[in-house]
């Protein structure tokens, strides 16, 4: 019985020790779920930058060749449109000097294998006055395209801010 009960104890440890040895795939996998979520939090970081510096170049890298943008009802298909959207934005107006506060807890990603989701929400404070000058949202399908994550389609719109 003796021995019964020791070689039980014996199985059930080595069982036990097996199902450990699967956490390092569930942590690789972890990892990479990380690495993504950090990785579309950056087109957030690299957007909202690009808006303030009026970088259209750096805004314009964030986009993949064949994305769409459709803001106030109307669609920009492709990168040569959305750049020529952006540039007739107040954003990117020489007089407008603006700051963009993005508010991280305002701020949505999800990951599925190379697509993703983007939503977060802009607060444009003016420099000189500084008060809020407008307030914007923005939802945005994301994709691994070349290694790199880049954003496929946005939906623009404005959002009511709240404390």
């Amino acid at each position: 019985m003796r021995t019964l009960v020791l070689g039980g104890a014996i199985i059930a440890l080595v069982l036990a020790l097996s199902a450990c040895g699967g956490s390092s795939e569930s942590s690789a996998t972890d990892q990479e779920q990380l690495a993504d979520d950090y990785a579309i939090r950056q087109i957030e970081e690299h957007f909202h930058e690009s808006m303030s510096k009026k970088d259209i170049g750096q805004l314009m890298s964030l986009w993949a060749p064949h994305a769409t943008f459709t803001s106030k009802g109307k669609t920009a298909a492709g990168k040569q449109q959305i750049r020529v959207t952006w540039l007739k934005s107040p954003a990117f107006k020489p007089k407008t000097h603006w700051v963009s506060d993005h508010p991280a807890w305002k701020m949505k990603v999800t990951v599925s294998g190379d697509r993703g989701t983007l939503h977060f929400e802009c607060h444009f404070i003016d420099v000189k006055s500084k008060k809020v000058a407008a307030t914007t949202a923005a939802d945005m399908d994301v994709a691994r395209i070349d290694g790199r994550w880049l954003i496929t389609r946005m939906l623009g719109g404005t959002t009511v801010l709240r404390a």
